[in-house]
């Protein structure tokens, strides 16, 4: 009946630890995304301010002759 105790209290012990261990990978999810979100929405921002700089313009194309193989 012992060994069912021990066996026992080691199963509390590590799902107590698991626990601990989720929970602080949640919370670190957590910052990351608030942290990704105001980093988006500083872009966003950024770009709508200046819509010149947000995307560069092309040089413009050169326009090829026409042969005429008749």
């Amino acid at each position: 009946m012992t060994a069912r105790k021990i066996d026992k209290g080691r199963g509390e012990q590590t799902s107590a630890a698991a626990r601990q261990l989720l929970e602080t990978e949640r919370l670190a999810r957590q910052a990351k995304t608030a942290r990704l979100r105001e980093q988006r929405l500083a872009a966003t921002a950024a770009a709508k301010s200046t819509p010149d700089a947000a995307k560069p313009k092309s040089p413009p194309r050169k326009k090829r002759k026409t042969v005429d193989i008749s």
